[in-house]
């Protein structure tokens, strides 16, 4: 049984409560608020208390399971970087103004038993220390802000780095404004009630029988809601489900540190964590045999049968992980070698969409690479997937063959080369893969490898149309620019030479290839007439079976 309330409330009766905590799952993000979100907050509930008008301070997302009424905890899927700023604010207020009851019960719930007050606030997020620090400033005393406000305070306000956390710098933000405030006898006790019962939230509950059902279905309303798109990554919701398979303290300190040197990994791929769940779901989709679209990563991880998180546990899950991220950084070094393999890798890159990337995960999550005979069958599954997905053009729609493969793949299956019949003339229009097939030409005409830094260069551009001989009139230049015949693949940096300065500045470049795209300082229709009509040979030739090959001329 589930039920959804929604009623608005003002600060008084979001934190009056003796004995309801506001819990920050593990899945959340640190609290990050700084000065331009703390600024801004306070000149709005400062704005409004001087022209005596109420404050709507947002939404607020819990989720309660049916024992809410024995252990009292709601926990924050969305609005907890509010609920934190506002708790620090009011507790600021409470050590100026100690005598004002709302503010004091605010801070603190009442335990079942024992004197011991604790936070109003818990945080469960591990990777930073905010429960410490919401732990650490709910037992600050005036004498402690105080101390503390002068060891990070300057003419420009508060010093975050030598705050203790953020939190602590959302407390001492507000603590130098009333500091300024009370030397300008401002009624702090009129603006403490105006907080406490002119600014409101709205808390929107999602109850149901267990806690992880209800935090779900309020994350689905989070999303509902939130029509800028949630900022939650799902693989913060795939963390906290991790988290919850280690069950003794050793194991739960392990996968701390596991997390946390797979989280530097990705950064330092500029790869995110979701990024990677995505490419281990074509993995498993793959072993399973799905070729149908995609579902959202949350619902593939959380509710499939098969789903990883059901079955393995938090070291075999980081294992696979792990192992996506070697991948990706053999993937980057190769791209940078001048093998052939680099080379292909190179070329496929310049794809315009991520659905070839997923086959190559789950081809070398597969397949070794180290031998000599291994590294041809992955160059030779490099070429199919280039054929296939240059033939198809810029599309989303190659998803559909590439799921096919993926499925082959995991199943230890053999994946067609992909040969097509085409015609030179069908690569006289190539859209949005330009690049791609300047790159691809590149390497099948000269047989050199691809500069690790390169650029494609127009031979002639629009700008030309005044320079160009006599021999080019009456031809259309703006179709011809866009030609393969008029692009090149060059070591040298990106400059707008005109037409007449490329022959000089191509003889910078270190490839023979290059230097001689000119024969001579002057570049005829003819000349590119010829280079067009050659490169769209080249190209079919790679598309074609070898045995419908005709010989270039």
């Amino acid at each position: 049984m589930i039920s959804l309330t929604a009623e608005q409330k003002t600060i008084e009766g979001i934190f009056g409560s003796p004995n309801e905590t506001y819990v920050i799952p593990m899945y959340q993000r640190p609290y990050s608020w700084g000065f331009d979100q703390l600024y801004e907050l306070y000149k709005d509930l400062m704005g409004a208390y001087n022209e005596d008008e109420p404050y709507f301070l947002g939404n607020i997302i819990l989720a309660r399971s049916k024992d809410f009424s024995n252990d009292g905890k709601s926990s924050v899927v969305d609005g907890q970087q509010r609920i934190i700023t506002i708790w620090t604010l009011i507790k600021v207020l409470s050590l100026y103004l100690p005598d004002i009851n709302s503010l004091q019960r605010a801070l603190y719930v009442v335990p079942w038993s024992g004197k011991d007050q604790l936070p109003k606030i818990e945080s469960k997020i591990f990777e930073n220390n905010d429960d410490d620090a919401i732990d650490a400033i709910f037992k600050y005393d005036k004498e402690k802000i105080e101390s503390r406000y002068k060891a990070v305070a300057t003419s420009d306000g508060i010093n975050e780095r030598k705050c203790e956390s953020k939190v602590e710098y959302a407390l001492l933000y507000f603590y130098q404004q009333f500091v300024s405030l009370k030397d300008d006898n401002f009624d702090l006790a009129g603006f403490a009630q105006f907080l406490m019962r002119r600014v409101t939230m709205l808390p929107i509950v999602q109850s149901a029988d267990g806690q992880e059902d209800a935090e779900n279905k309020a994350l689905t309303i989070f999303e509902t809601i939130n029509n800028r798109g949630m900022d939650l990554e799902d693989a913060d919701i795939f963390k906290a489900r991790l988290y919850d398979s280690a069950y003794t303290k050793e194991q739960r300190e392990e996968f701390i540190a596991m997390w946390v040197d797979f989280k530097t990994d990705c950064d330092e791929l500029k790869q995110s964590v979701d990024d990677i769940f995505r490419y281990y779901s074509h993995i498993i989709r793959g072993r399973q045999r799905i070729t149908s679209n995609e579902k959202r990563l949350r619902e593939f991880f959380s509710n499939e049968p098969f789903s990883p998180l059901k079955n393995l546990n938090y070291k075999e899950v980081l294992e696979d992980l792990n192992k996506i991220l070697s991948i990706l950084k053999y993937m980057n070094k190769e791209r940078g070698d001048s093998d052939e393999v680099g080379i292909w890798l190179q070329i496929i890159n310049a794809y315009t969409n991520q659905y070839p990337t997923y086959a190559l995960i789950v081809y070398l999550y597969y397949n070794n690479v180290d031998t000599d005979d291994e590294k041809q069958k992955f160059i030779s599954f490099l070429k199919s997937l280039i054929r296939y997905c240059f033939y198809m053009g810029s599309t989303t729609s190659v998803k559909f063959n590439i799921y096919n493969m993926i499925k082959v793949i995991a199943n230890k299956g053999e994946i067609d080369a992909n040969y097509t019949d085409v015609a030179p003339d069908y690569f006289s229009h190539l859209g949005r893969l330009q690049n791609a097939f300047a790159l691809l030409a590149y390497y099948l005409d000269s047989k050199e490898a691809i500069p690790t830094r390169f650029t494609v260069d127009k031979i002639v551009n629009l700008r030309d149309e005044d320079l160009l001989g006599e021999d080019w009139s009456g031809h259309d230049l703006g179709e011809i620019c866009n030609k393969i015949g008029n692009l090149v693949v060059t070591d040298l940096p990106k400059r707008y030479n005109s037409v007449l300065e490329k022959y000089d500045y191509y003889r910078h470049s270190k490839s023979e290839y290059v230097k001689n795209v000119f024969s001579s300082p002057t570049f005829s229709y003819e000349s590119w007439k010829d280079r067009n009509s050659h490169l769209q040979k080249v190209l079919a030739k790679f598309f074609n079976k070898p045995e419908n090959n005709v010989e270039n001329d």
